[in-house]
């Protein structure tokens, strides 16, 4: 569970002062993020110790995922949200400590992470596949996260119709995953898919392991209105000078090049859309229900 202290200061960064926490990230490392169980050995004695398994690089690259997630869900103010596959439960629980009505859930037993916090009638845990969750049972809500799931799903489409279902008229869907168009992803993307079928067998593997195919932004943004979703936006993040694919691993002896690669993530994402699709490594879609 993180402290008072640890969960203050995330609180801030989420609308402020990233380039510092971000260059503090990639110097300490921050392998409490998506931990929220006081029990596992890298959050118990320093919520800001580095774990050898992941270099920095990586963790900031993770970090930077989650808190722009939470820096948009946020700002949506949903009063009920719904988080699907949540994983280790980290953005559940800081909505939760936002003072949100939070559904939970995951195929994995991760209910143990919550601990005493799901005694309470603001944060529920549902285990199982989302696909069996129901609306009549659970209610409607403001804002339903999907966060890294969808490349997961054999059939995208489904997976979309159904979670529109739980959302209250003006709700929002917001989903990350990686970018199909990106110039160095090797997955087919959703077009270039012939069988779905065949991919049924292989989705919903444990740990977020094995992605069955990527979307690019036209793909998600057609498939969403389809659903019957209205107001859809695609917003593409994380460049090669976040990712890792551009030398981040120096950071934590050079904070300079952090500076300079964070000035250059900025500016690609000003470039025009075509190049942007390219060179961003994420996507982060919201789909608002009319």
């Amino acid at each position: 569970m993180t402290t008072p202290t640890s969960r203050d200061h995330l609180l801030g960064v989420l609308t402020r002062e990233f380039e510092r926490v971000y260059l503090e990230v990639c110097a300490r490392g921050f392998s409490a993020l998506g931990r929220t169980s006081p029990d596992h050995p890298v959050v118990r004695d320093d919520a800001w110790q580095h774990h050898p398994a992941w270099p920095p690089s990586y963790e900031a690259y993770g970090r930077y995922r989650v808190l722009d997630t939470l820096r948009k869900a946020r700002s949506l103010r949903p009063e009920r949200v719904l988080e699907i596959a949540t994983g280790g439960g980290f953005t559940a629980a800081c909505l939760y400590e936002e003072g949100r009505e939070v559904v939970a859930n995951d195929l994995q037993p991760t209910r143990e992470l919550f601990g005493a916090w799901t005694t309470g009638e603001r944060l529920r845990w549902e285990a199982g596949d989302f696909f069996a969750l129901d609306p009549e049972r659970l209610g409607t809500f403001d804002l339903v996260l999907a966060c890294e799931v969808i490349e997961h799903v054999a059939h995208g489409d489904r997976m979309l119709a159904h979670l529109r279902r739980f959302l209250r008229p003006g709700g929002t869907l917001m989903l990350t995953t990686p970018n199909g168009a990106y110039f160095r992803s090797k997955l087919p993307t959703h077009s270039q898919v012939e069988d779905f079928t065949a991919l049924e067998s292989r989705q919903f593997k444990p740990d977020a392991d094995g992605h069955l195919f990527l979307y690019t932004a036209e793909e998600l943004e057609r498939m969403c209105r389809a659903a019957g979703f209205s107001q859809v936006d695609v917003e593409l993040s994380v460049t090669p000078f976040l990712s890792g694919h551009a030398g981040v691993r120096l950071l934590p002896s050079r904070p300079a090049l952090g500076r300079l690669y964070l000035a250059l993530d900025t500016w690609v994402k000003r470039l025009g859309p075509a190049a942007r699709e390219r060179l961003c490594t994420q996507m982060l879609v919201t789909a608002r229900v009319p």
